[in-house]
């Protein structure tokens, strides 16, 4: 994330932080148990021996996104899970917090982490996932071509709600809910 204008994107998002505005249950739910966990869970002091002590105590940004990423893999508890890209320390985190699930190809998976660098992969993978899946996007302002990749995976057939976290974005398919996207202030 581009630190100079962290403060602007804060400053933009600052109403929708907390889940303030959301008035859907599972939403606000997801948001608050999920996504903004404040608590510590029963890996953190595992999973943050994989960092530096510079980045746990100074950059403090990527070991959350990685706590929020553990967090979501034990919410959606899925029995497959694919990362699209090289990623092995989200991998660790994401198998920490499923030990049973099954690493397996992206098309057959319950929950996929796709790369920042892979985002053009979106949209096939919207296709091809079971009913159900979970797809969280790294790197979804990063770039021009990222945003317009994230839009139209928002507007895709199959998306029913959608979480925009700035730096990830978090699409459910296929639920049986009422169609919705949602900004968090992550």
């Amino acid at each position: 994330m581009n630190l100079r204008r962290h403060p602007l994107v804060w400053l933009r998002r600052f109403r929708h932080r907390k889940g303030y505005g959301v008035h859907s249950p599972f939403a606000y739910s997801f948001i608050r148990g999920v996504l903004l966990e404040p608590w510590p869970y029963y890996a953190y002091a595992e999973l943050d021996r994989l960092h530096p002590w510079w980045q746990r105590h100074v950059l403090t940004y990527p070991v959350r996104c990685r706590r929020m990423l553990f967090r979501l893999a034990n919410a959606v508890h899925p029995e497959a899970m694919a990362i699209v890209g090289e990623r092995p320390v989200e991998q660790a985190y994401m198998s920490a917090a499923v030990p049973s699930a099954v690493w397996a190809e992206e098309a057959a998976a319950d929950l996929v982490l796709i790369a920042s660098e892979r985002m053009a992969e979106a949209l096939q993978l919207a296709e091809l996932l079971p009913r159900g899946a979970t797809i969280a996007c790294e790197g979804i302002n990063e770039s021009a071509e990222a945003r317009s990749i994230w839009q139209k995976l928002r507007n895709h057939a199959r998306t029913t709600i959608t979480f925009d976290l700035y730096t990830y974005g978090i699409v459910l398919l296929d639920r049986p809910l009422t169609p919705a996207d949602y900004e968090v202030c992550f």
